[in-house]
């Protein structure tokens, strides 16, 4: 495990390690931080967070197998959403905080907080709108005055239909009106294709949809201007 100096930060600390999504996050940045050192780049200085240092050094052992990388230069560090005080500690350890804890509705806000308070940029893979919404009318203020982003939504769900939109907006010529974008996804047996904490998120999405409007209305008073042309619901 890597040894941090005192006041030095991390590039970045993965948050919720050692969940499902945290431990393919961890694997990820891995694979990434080793090829950017191949290439002779300044080598990548990370940590993985979570309430407990045995499943962290868990993540560490399977992500070891999984990539056949060494990552003894991977810090640990405790967190815990429920522990303002961790999160304080975790945030002003870090330049950047990946956020992997959901459903973000339940536990999202203490990170945004610690982050905005301690001079770290925050990243999830948020896809609650109320979540979401919430935090930039009630801390984009703050975060800008810090210095920091909060970014929202770099899921799998959201940047496929993000790169896809730009793409074809550069290459198709006139007014974009609408898009349509679907998912295939397939399962192995009686596996489920979409994980619980997924499930939960969008359980939370839908019972909570009545409240975004009110926000909507607060973050944008003017509204967007009405297309010309209607899809047709399916």
């Amino acid at each position: 495990m890597a040894s941090q100096l005192a006041g030095q930060r991390y590039d970045l600390v993965v948050f919720g390690a050692t969940g499902y999504t945290g431990q393919f996050v961890v694997e990820e940045i891995a694979r990434t931080a080793q090829q950017e050192r191949a290439k002779g780049k300044v080598p990548l200085s990370w940590a993985i967070a979570g309430r407990s240092e045995k499943k962290l050094q868990d993540v560490l052992t399977t992500a070891k197998k999984e990539t056949g990388l060494s990552l003894e230069d991977v810090g640990l560090v405790l967190a815990n959403v429920s522990d303002q005080k961790s999160l304080n500690e975790m945030a002003a350890k870090s330049n950047v905080v990946i956020n992997c804890v959901g459903p973000y509705q339940l536990y999202g806000e203490p990170v945004v907080q610690a982050c905005v308070e301690n001079g770290a940029n925050h990243v999830d893979i948020s896809g609650e709108t109320l979540f979401m919404e919430s935090m930039q009318l009630k801390y984009n203020k703050a975060a800008k005055e810090a210095g920091v982003h909060i970014v929202n939504a770099c899921g799998y769900d959201s940047i496929p239909a993000d790169l896809g939109i730009r793409h074809m907006i550069r290459n198709f010529k006139g007014q974009l009106n609408a898009v349509e974008m679907f998912v295939h996804t397939s399962g192995g047996g009686s596996k489920s294709a979409i994980h619980t904490g997924t499930m939960e998120s969008a359980a939370l999405v839908i019972a909570n949809r009545s409240k975004v409007g009110a926000i909507r209305r607060e973050l944008f008073p003017t509204p967007l201007p009405k297309p010309k042309y209607k899809v047709a619901k399916k």
